[in-house]
């Protein structure tokens, strides 16, 4: 028995000996802009954190609301990366079963983040607000078990459902104490499969790969550079770079990152450009931007569904906000937001015009609460009509028939 015992606790404090942990907090962690990056699958916050920063981000949310804490009370904020394409879950382990801890989850890759959370320009991904659970030591989380992706406030199931990601997605975290804070907490992230194992270190002294990124913006049919604004998610490992005014850009990034870059200049149809890793020592990228015209049409390939539903894959955030500053640097233009389903095999039937017509309600939806005015936005259901993949060979496929197709009405 007192062997068990020793075996335990050696255990345990090799654990708390091996995560990460916080050099020292300050209030600024109490705030997204302050958010400490997680780069192990062990995160030990020892101390009670109390406060919720420089600034209330959350705040005047109904007590019943499934997403949000009704305010914040004692919060730190966190961001990660996920290492590989794995269903990801996690627990928050309290040091003390009396604390009674909540979090929400943000996917990440979202110019301006931190201000869009504090005007609810964005929404958790998931959350849980459940009321702690003694009997399971009050752990809340992340499981594959679970069936909700959000749990309310007061009796109800301490974890919420697992979420898929994919290899460099970055993710934000708030953890918020609902009382007075007793004692600290471990983050475990676990992900299944798990990532592959890290390549060998290099030496200390050899300086990492780099490669040179140069984009240039044109115009499509004059082939004349077009002065515009960049959004580069991927280049740095925890945030996205926004660059505006010129024509021309040039960078310099670690080898093998894998880009998505979003264009946008007045008087012309948005852009996005996916650019996969490669350790080629110079990466050119021209964007040739196509000025709006009636009948333009743009597919937003960033914007997915879960399958049988009108609900938005996490990914696809990115995509909504290029799409909204597009309409605000546009006041003139009118477009018709067409909604498609994946169906082969299936003639068009009324479930598909239903369900693609809901889809595309949700960017008309989208766009209308950020104060785009809805003579401007018609919506129209195709069903499966319109299939990019008619016969589709696997999942990618798949999702990129549940899609949303914008086309110019007038400008």
């Amino acid at each position: 028995m007192r062997t068990a015992f020793l075996t335990t606790l050696v255990c345990a404090l090799s654990t708390m000996l091996m995560a990460q942990s916080p050099a020292g907090l300050t209030q600024e962690n109490g705030d997204c802009t302050g958010a400490i990056v997680i780069a192990d699958s062990v995160y030990r916050q020892p101390a009670a954190v109390r406060g919720f920063g420089n600034k209330l981000e959350i705040k005047e949310n109904p007590k019943e609301d499934l997403q949000w804490f009704e305010r914040e009370h004692h919060t730190t904020w966190y961001k990660f990366r996920s290492p590989a394409n794995t269903t990801l879950t996690f627990e928050i382990i309290p040091d003390n079963i009396e604390d009674d801890i909540d979090f929400l989850l943000f996917q990440g890759a979202i110019p301006g983040i931190c201000d869009k959370v504090a005007t609810k320009q964005v929404q958790p991904v998931r959350s849980n607000i459940s009321r702690n659970d003694k009997s399971n030591r009050s752990i809340c989380g992340l499981r594959k078990d679970a069936t909700e992706d959000f749990v309310r406030s007061g009796v109800g199931s301490s974890f919420s459902r697992a979420i898929e990601v994919k290899q460099g997605e970055l993710f934000y975290l708030v953890v918020d104490y609902q009382d007075r804070p007793l004692a600290g907490y471990t983050i475990r992230f676990h992900y299944d499969p798990p990532p592959p194992p890290p390549a060998p270190e290099e030496p200390v002294d050899a300086p990492k790969q780099k490669q040179k990124l140069a984009i240039n913006v044109v115009d499509s049919k004059t082939g004349k550079p077009v002065d515009a604004t960049l959004t580069i998610d991927g280049m740095e490992f925890d945030k996205v770079v926004e660059a505006k005014g010129r024509s021309a850009y040039h960078y310099e990034m670690d080898m093998y990152r894998n880009l998505r870059i979003g264009c946008i200049r007045k008087g012309y149809m948005f852009q996005t450009v996916r650019v996969k890793g490669n350790t080629e020592p110079e990466v050119h990228v021209e964007i040739k931007m196509v000025p709006i015209a009636p009948g333009e049409r743009v597919v937003l390939d960033d914007i997915r569904f879960v399958g049988n539903e009108d609900k938005v894959m996490r990914q696809s955030e990115a995509s909504l906000l290029i799409l909204l500053r597009f309409m605000q640097e546009n006041p003139k233009v009118r477009i018709e937001i067409e909604g498609h389903v994946n169906g082969p095999t299936f003639k068009n039937k009324k479930e598909f015009i239903d369900l693609s017509t809901a889809r595309a309600k949700t960017v008309y939806d989208f766009l209308l609460v950020n104060d785009v005015e809805p003579e401007r936005l018609p919506y129209v259901g195709l069903g499966n009509s319109q299939m990019l993949y008619p016969e589709p060979k696997n999942k990618e496929q798949s999702e990129a028939n549940r899609r949303v197709e914008i086309k110019v009405l007038g400008n």
